[in-house]
């Protein structure tokens, strides 16, 4: 009996050293794996943040592509642009306003500097044969007949009158043609704004009508429904 427990405490010895190496053996397989495992979670996840790097940089380029192609403008700045004739146009890439916004800023020029020049020259003229002595003064006589002479203005008494109408004349003319620029300046403006603003307005030409049924009520009789037909216009 005493070898028979020898034996059976030799083979539980051997068998729990044994058990115990193999515990071990697995268990520093496991860790590998798991640092094997670790280690291929970092790379990817650097590959990962490169690759997500990569797809931001092309986001971007595209977003820049798309801004210069569809180019909106902004209004705030377009009025900026437009303190200058013609610069919100220039901003909002209208160039095909320019002829008519500079063209009318230059007429309404023209007609300031023309009606300023005659209101000058009547002006003068009403003044000096409304003068003590028009013979000195003799603005006048630029609008006296041919061969008159200074010491003769007591014949062109009328001549006065003249003046005076065109004196009034021109200079209404002159304020007219100053308050016609200044409304030219500021439809210049509120084109660049407005034109700024509506670059985002959908202009197409979607016009379609739908006919639906529908459910009806009166106010007379508020829970008596009907069934009845509806139109709606979409543009």
């Amino acid at each position: 009996m005493t070898q028979v427990f020898k034996l059976l405490f030799i083979t539980l010895s051997s068998w729990l050293v044994f058990s115990l190496s193999l515990v071990g053996q697995v268990s520093e397989a496991v860790e590998q794996d798991k640092l094997e495992v670790k280690s291929d979670t970092i790379s990817l996840d650097t590959e990962d943040k490169t690759l997500i790097k990569d797809i931001q940089a092309d986001n971007n380029k595209r977003v820049e592509w798309l801004e210069k192609e569809q180019w909106i403008p902004n209004s705030n700045t377009a009025m900026l642009w437009a303190i200058l004739p013609g610069g919100g146009q220039i901003y909002n890439r209208k160039y095909w306003k320019l002829p008519i916004v500079w063209g009318a800023f230059m007429t309404c020029y023209y007609s300031i500097a023309w009606n300023q020049r005659m209101y000058n020259e009547y002006h003068s003229a009403y003044r000096d044969i409304k003068s003590v002595d028009p013979s000195k003064n003799t603005a006048w006589l630029a609008f006296a007949p041919k061969g008159a002479k200074p010491e003769d203005y007591k014949k062109y008494e009328y001549l006065a009158r003249n003046l005076e109408r065109g004196n009034k004349f021109y200079r209404r003319y002159r304020d007219l043609s100053i308050v016609a620029g200044i409304l030219v300046y500021g439809l210049s403006v509120l084109d660049a704004y407005v034109d700024a603003e509506l670059a985002t307005f959908d202009i197409s030409p979607d016009l379609s009508l739908q006919v639906t049924p529908r459910l009806m009520n009166t106010p007379q009789e508020p829970y008596d429904l009907k069934v009845g037909i509806g139109c709606s216009l979409r543009f």
